[in-house]
């Protein structure tokens, strides 16, 4: 499957945690700064397919959820650990596959989910 230009219409940031080593052993967010960081220094295109939307309860707290299928051009270190930011949503990760081809990343994302 080759992954046409035309395909990757929107434009999304990949974030992951902003963590540093405190010294003792652990790892902590700097003082000041935001939970989560840029990992793409610009915004990168990719395909985004809305698959279904659902409810769940959540700590008491009834919730929108959205399910999508994003696709990016492959790129090394995307993982579950990371996230999305499309916009004004932002869409927790919750599998990334290589392509067979192994030139896109092929993710399922979940938003309205507390992070």
């Amino acid at each position: 499957m080759t992954l046409r230009t035309r395909r990757l219409r929107e434009r999304i940031t990949i974030e992951a945690k902003n963590l540093v080593d405190n010294g003792k052993g652990g790892r902590t967010r700097p003082e000041g700064e935001p939970d989560w960081r840029p990992v793409t220094p610009k915004p990168i295109a990719a395909e985004i397919i809305p698959l279904r939307g659902d409810e769940a309860l959540s700590s008491a707290v009834l919730r929108k959820l959205q399910l999508y299928r994003v696709t990016i051009r492959h790129r090394d270190g995307v993982s579950p650990a990371n996230r999305i930011r499309w916009g004004d949503v932002v869409m927790n990760i919750k599998s990334a596959t290589r392509s067979i081809d192994r030139r896109s990343i092929v993710m399922t994302c979940e938003s309205g989910v507390a992070t």
